[in-house]
């Protein structure tokens, strides 16, 4: 799971340490590739798969943080954001009342 604000790395920035473990299975044809990758790359197959893979991720949690929208869908959103506020009297009750879950 991710959790936005706890993620603040990029690959190329040095892990103090490095504890964790990540176990996978292969096929013959991935690893073979995955090697002739590294090592044309002059890395460890370890090193080569962690920056891909890290790479990856990056850019799929870089994904979830923003919202594209088309022009139009951006222009919608900036109308309705122009609009007065709507009424809303149960939601008004329930934020100048009291909270019965009693706070710590």
């Amino acid at each position: 799971m991710y959790a936005p604000g706890v993620y603040t790395g990029l690959v190329s920035q040095a892990e103090p340490e490095r504890t964790g473990r990540i176990h996978m299975r292969v096929s013959e044809r991935q690893e073979r590739i995955l090697r002739a990758a590294a090592e044309l790359t002059g890395e460890t197959m370890t090193g080569f798969v962690l920056a891909a893979a890290t790479e990856r991720a990056e850019t799929v949690l870089e994904r979830a943080e923003r919202i594209n929208l088309s022009a139009e869908a951006f222009q919608r959103f900036v109308a309705a954001l122009d609009q007065p506020a709507e009424e809303m009297p149960v939601l008004h009750h329930y934020a100048v009342t009291d909270s019965p879950i009693p706070s710590r």
